[in-house]
């Protein structure tokens, strides 16, 4: 009696493979297996990808927030923040400082510049912006890369400056006029991406509209060499009370910290999409091995060890894992060119690395979601399985 399988292969060609059985023709069969219903395979490919997607995407962001982020305090070129005690170095709202202060901190041995800066927030068109209200040549003595790609620095109050980047966004160029704070400003420079933020005020301006005279956010302070940073910082912080310092080096690490709950927030929706991929590919393998009950008793009535039939299912699993994978790095590199076009200052940094990690989660997740369906199919007895309708 002739017995037909799931995917009309005659038990001659069966025997046939399982004779020359190897890894290629494991692999084949597992192959065979996934084309058989196309529509079921594509379900499971394109459930593991939006998981993947996400994942890529939500690290992407947070890694190009905090790359841009320390590529700005790296490029003001300060050595040390003096900031009040216990204020958050990424918050640093309105005035907290003295602006006399500076007067003091240039005293203290080793101090090269210090330079008053007022932070204060606004919006141009729809996007909100950090100011930076600043006395522009000690700003410039800091040391950064302050890089004007057109026009110059501002020199009288009713001046500003801004970065090559929301220039593009908002289509303003050198002698063009903006209104922010319910002022009339004169854009008369623009500067490279990566200095501290995006738009730049004479200090005394700022103060005066903002209500915040003679007060400053923070104090930027460069030392007379590397060598003294460390001795300027612990003069600064035993000489001044209510004042405290941190090293430019470490703000970044500093922000790592006060990302915690939104890292761990991602981290649970990450984990939530990965999950719901894992269970959709565990239905699917389940479904297959189902239907696939007879073949597998013929394949163990002709001698295929428990081993065996487990590596094959596996195999189908990381073959979907893989295709998952690739679709999903794939729809993540399309979505952060959407993100990017709509939202011109949002930057989604994908690494090979994450791209890497991404691929090896896929196989995780697939493995994890095929073990069950597997093991079950590997316990199957041959005679059960045989008369399995």
């Amino acid at each position: 009696m002739k017995v037909l399988l799931p995917q009309a292969i005659p038990l001659a060609i069966l025997h046939l493979i399982f004779k020359k059985s190897g890894k290629t023709q494991m692999f084949r069969l597992a192959l065979s297996n996934l084309t058989h219903r196309k529509m079921r395979s594509a379900i499971s490919v394109m459930a593991l990808s939006v998981g993947i997607c996400l994942f890529v995407i939500l690290w992407g962001l947070v890694n190009g927030v905090l790359n841009e982020f320390t590529e700005r305090i790296r490029g003001i070129g300060a050595d040390i923040t003096v900031i009040r005690t216990g204020s958050n170095p990424l918050l640093f709202g309105s005035g907290v400082l003295p602006y006399k202060l500076g007067e003091s901190l240039r005293q203290v041995p080793g101090v090269r510049t210090a330079s008053p800066v007022l932070i204060w927030k606004t919006s141009i068109g729809k996007a909100p912006y950090n100011i930076f209200g600043i006395e522009p040549e000690e700003f410039k003595d800091l040391g950064g890369e302050l890089i004007f790609l057109a026009g110059r620095s501002i020199e009288a109050p009713d001046e500003i400056f801004i970065d090559s980047r929301i220039a593009q966004l908002e289509g303003l160029s050198v002698g063009d006029t903006l209104h922010i704070l319910g002022e009339k400003f004169k854009i008369v420079g623009i500067v490279r991406p990566g200095v501290g933020t995006r738009v730049f005020l004479h200090y005394d301006k700022l103060s005066e509209i903002t209500g915040q005279k003679d007060r400053v956010s923070l104090f930027f302070v460069s030392a007379e060499s590397p060598e003294r940073v460390s001795e300027v910082a612990s003069q600064i912080a035993d000489k001044f009370k209510g004042v405290e310092t941190q090293f430019m080096s470490n703000i970044a690490s500093s922000m790592g910290s006060y990302l915690k709950a939104l890292n761990q927030f991602i981290r649970a929706i990450n984990y939530t999409a990965l999950v719901i991929s894992a269970l959709v590919i565990l239905l699917s393998m389940y479904t297959t091995v189902v239907e696939r009950t007879r073949e597998i008793g013929i394949l163990k009535s002709l001698g295929a060890s428990k081993g065996y039939i487990l590596s094959t299912i596996m195999t189908e699993a990381f073959l979907l894992s893989l295709l998952g994978s690739i679709c999903g790095i794939g729809l993540a590199l399309a979505s952060r060119a959407a993100i990017e076009w709509n939202f011109k200052l949002l930057t989604v940094d994908i690494s090979v690395e994450l791209a890497i990690n991404s691929i090896l989660l896929g196989f995780v997740v697939g493995g994890l979601g095929a073990l069950y369906p597997a093991l079950w199919a590997a316990r199957q007895d041959p005679i059960k399985a045989l008369v399995y309708e």
